[in-house]
This record gives structure tokens, sequence and C-alpha cells, in this order.
């Protein structure tokens, strides 16, 4: 099945009041095109995951700020401190690596540090002490849709990440129930051997800078 589309109708699909999660902008994985094209629509009320969004660019702060998102979940400050109608959820950078791990992996709940960024569930679980350090149940976090971007794939949806975030991208691809992917370098087939995220993962890919390779 062939899944290339613009970056327009790739998007297209997601409504409003979606759980959006995105990589560190600052990564080779993070997907301007398409984040650009999301900021045509009309759908609002975005929660957005964002690791490392402080070091988000001018067009990300611009668009985090643009009335599209109601929710920011990030591992750091937030980018240019408050925005305007948009609630800073903070958690602690191992701890939200975790929780996508966990979706990833298929785990609803998985055990976490109790404390200011550590929120066990709050379904009357007791806490466990390992040590002097007290952890509870922690829940995974399932974006509805993960935009990403990989440095070669093929109109099928397989896809090939920069080695330098390979780890924490197919982290997020996988803990999401939908991936949407910008390809730099698209091929009409990728060896079987060379696939890092397969296709059944990646609902549609967009060609980011180049024309599909024969």
């Amino acid at each position: 099945m062939d899944k290339l589309v613009t970056a327009s109708a790739a998007v297209s699909s997601i409504p409003s009041g979606s759980t959006l999660v995105l990589p560190d902008p600052s990564g080779a994985a993070f997907p301007g095109s398409l984040v650009a094209a999301l900021s045509a629509l009309p759908a609002r009320g975005f929660t957005v995951v964002c690791p490392g969004a402080a070091r988000a660019t001018e067009h990300l702060r611009t668009w985090l700020g643009s009335g599209q998102v109601t929710r920011l979940i990030v591992d750091s400050e937030a980018p240019g401190g408050l925005l305007e109608g948009v609630t800073a959820e903070y958690v602690a950078p191992a701890l939200l690596r975790q929780r996508l791990q966990a979706s990833a992996a298929g785990t609803p709940t998985f055990l976490g540090p109790v404390g200011t960024h550590g929120q066990p569930a709050e379904d009357g679980s007791r806490a466990m002490f390992f040590g002097d350090d007290e952890f509870g149940p922690v829940p995974a976090l399932t974006p509805d849709f993960a935009l990403v971007r990989a440095v070669q794939g093929d109109t099928k949806g397989n896809l090939v990440f920069a080695d330098e975030v390979r780890e924490a991208v197919l982290s997020v691809a996988k803990a999401a129930h939908r991936t949407v992917a910008e390809i730099d370098t698209l091929l009409p087939v990728l060896h079987p051997r060379l696939v890092q995220l397969p296709a059944r993962y990646v609902e549609s890919v967009a060609g980011a800078a180049a024309k599909v390779h024969g």
C-alpha cells in the first residue's frame, strides 16, 4: 500500500483535541514540514508532548502560542516562559521517557518515583519503598499521533532515522496510536535489513526535502 501524500494531506486527519508527540526540536527527527502543515489546519485544542521543548525554534514557539495548543507536556521549562493560553505540565526527563517507553512496550502502568514530578495513579494503590525511595504506579503516556522525521524511507511507510536520535524517536513513534512521518530521501522500496520502524506503525509519509529516488 502506497502511503505517500503531501504534508497537508498527512496531517489532515488529525482532529481537534488530539494529543500529539513531537521529538526534540533540536534534533534531526523534528518534522518541521508537518508542523507547518498542521498550523494551517482549523483543528484546535491540541495537547503537545515535546521533550526538549526549551530548545524550540522561533517557528515552533510561534505555533505553540498560536491558539491551536492548549496543553504542553515538557521535560524542562516551557520555551520562552509561560505561553498565553497554554497550560504547561513539567515531567522529569527520565520519567517522561519512561512513560513513553512503557506505552511503546504495551505496559499501561509502571513503578515510578512518588514526589513532585513522579505522581502515582490515584487508584488507592499503596506506595512501595526501595531503600529510602518511595515508588508508586505511574500511567504510561499514549499520544494519539506521533509526528516524526526520517532520513530515509519508502512509499509504503518503512523508515530509517538518524543514528543520534534513533532510540528516542522509535519510542515516540511506537508509543502513539498512529505515526505520521516526513522523509528526507524517499525510495520506492527500502531494503528490509535497513528498516528501523516498520510500515505497520506508520499511517502516512510525506517528502520533506527530496523527490522519490528510483
